[in-house]
Parts: structure tokens; sequence; C-alpha cells
């Protein structure tokens, strides 16, 4: 019984973490009405991806280290001035269906890096929950993983679904720029929440 919870926690978490409004989900978000849903699955599983890589890092590494708060601070600031760069690039979209390529790989991946509450989050709530799994199950804290990112993924996918049902709306007459620059600000929101908390704990 004690076992089930521990799975059924760990995929509770991913759904949470998924639903959480966040730049992942504004991107996602954004991309959808630029080209539809099926063209927005490329940020969602690009995130996964980069989140995957950073997860594994921390489960195998990170976990046995004391790492300062600092650290994450730093890390912060840095997500901060990503942020701010795909607000910019939001901000300029005019028309939908652009051809330019805004979400790259690289971007993603540097906003999932540079994220401090992303490793807060996996260092503080994840790691504890995935060692526990291990104790029940050989590889327990691997299993965490895909069960996190499989809640993640269902969330992330669903909601960016559901937004997407929008897009004939919001396509009608002269919407096309405001949408996207009410997006931009979301994502600018997102990067001075980011810098003001980095710039409390570097104070304190």
């Amino acid at each position: 019984m004690e076992l089930l919870l521990q799975i059924f926690s760990a995929f509770m978490l991913g759904l949470i973490g998924g639903a959480t409004p966040g730049p992942i989900l504004t991107s996602a978000f954004a991309e959808s009405l630029r080209k539809g849903f099926i063209n927005s699955l490329r940020i969602i599983f690009m995130a996964m991806i980069s989140e995957v890589i950073v997860a594994l890092l921390i489960l195998s590494i990170f976990f046995s280290f004391h790492i300062p708060q600092i650290i994450f601070s730093v890390i912060s600031l840095i997500g901060t001035a990503v942020l701010i760069w795909l607000a910019l690039q939001v901000w300029k979209i005019k028309k939908f269906d652009g051809e330019e390529t805004i979400f790259s790989f690289k971007k993603i991946f540097l906003l999932t890096v540079f994220s401090g509450p992303f490793w807060i989050f996996w260092l503080a709530i994840c790691v504890p929950q995935a060692f526990l799994l291990k104790q029940k199950i050989a590889g327990g804290q691997f299993l965490f993983l895909i069960l996190f990112e499989l809640g993640w993924l269902i969330a992330t996918t669903g909601l960016t679904f559901l937004f997407s049902r929008f897009r004939p709306l919001l396509t009608k007459g002269n919407f096309v720029s405001v949408v996207f620059k009410i997006l931009a600000l979301i994502l600018l929101f997102f990067a001075i929440k980011l810098a003001m908390g980095s710039l409390v704990l570097l104070t304190r």
C-alpha cells in the first residue's frame, strides 16, 4: 500500500508541475497559436527532454552534495536573461504561422538549465521522494522520474490542447499582435518574479 502511494505521489507531483503556470507552458501556448496544437508538441517534448537531462544529473550527482542557496540565485539570474530574450522575440510576432523558429531546443534547454526554482524543486522535493521509492524498488529513483514526467506530459499537453481550441477565435480581427504581446508580458512577469526572488536571497 505504501509503495502504491509513493508511485501515485510521483505521478501527482508531475501533474501539478505540468499544470503550474510558468514559462514552458506559456511558450507552448504561444506556439499553439502560431502554428497549431501539433506544432506546439515540439515545444513540450523539447522541454521534457531538457528536464529529464537536468533531473538525471541531479539524481545521479547532486543529491550527495550540499549546494549553497547562492548558487540557485545566480542560476536564476541567468534564467531571467533567457526569459527576457524569449519575451522580446514573442513580442515581435505580428502574424500567425510565422516561418521563423522562436522556440528552438537551445532556448528551451537554457530556460530549463538556468531555472533556479526548478533545481530547488527537484533537490528539495523530488530527490527525497525519488530515494524513498528507491528504498522500495531497485532503480526506484528512475521510476520516479518516469512517473513524474508522465504526469507532467499529460498536464502540459492537455492544457495546451485546451488553449489551442481558442485559436480560431483569437485569429479573428486584429487580435494577433495583441495576443502575442500579452504572452510576452506573461514571460516578462516570470522573468521579474525570478529576478526578485534571486535578489532577495542574494541580499540576505
